[in-house]
């Protein structure tokens, strides 16, 4: 039902109607899982079952991380254009959770597959500066 105000067109909708919502894109999850059991198939070929499940690991946070919205891009766009700082206040929690977790276990050497651990610290090459330069591409990509 549309009433015409002047210029503008208004819908009315019925209670009984329900909102139309967007159709996912198949296309790409397909195509993100395909990439994800390629990765796999070929993890598992090079790698041991450790780095499978690290795999599998990786790919769900980052889901779950893309999804909530929780990248650092957002969280300062956010706070520089409408002053919300929730999701600065969110990162620097988990920054010093993290930091709290994670100085007894360099401490203690604890390990959950029996390995050593130890802080890992090398030089800046041109590995890095790559890896770096395609992390931003991604990030920016994803939104986060």
């Amino acid at each position: 039902m549309d009433t015409k105000l002047g210029k503008q067109s208004v819908s009315l909708s019925l209670p009984h109607e329900k909102p139309s919502l967007p159709s996912p894109q198949r296309s790409l999850l397909l195509l993100g899982l395909g990439i994800a059991i390629i990765l796999s198939l070929v993890t598992s070929q090079i790698a041991d079952l450790q780095m499978l499940w690290l795999l599998w690991l990786g790919l769900g946070l980052g889901y779950t991380l893309f999804h909530a919205r929780f990248g650092f891009t957002s969280a300062f766009r956010r706070f520089a254009s409408v002053g919300n700082g929730e999701g600065i206040r969110a990162h620097m929690i988990m920054l010093a959770a993290a930091t709290t977790l994670f100085a007894p276990i360099l401490a203690l050497n604890l390990s959950f597959f029996g390995e050593d651990v130890s802080g890992y610290v090398s030089q800046v090459g041109v590995g890095m500066l790559f890896g770096a330069f395609l992390f931003g591409i991604g990030m920016q990509l994803g939104g986060g």
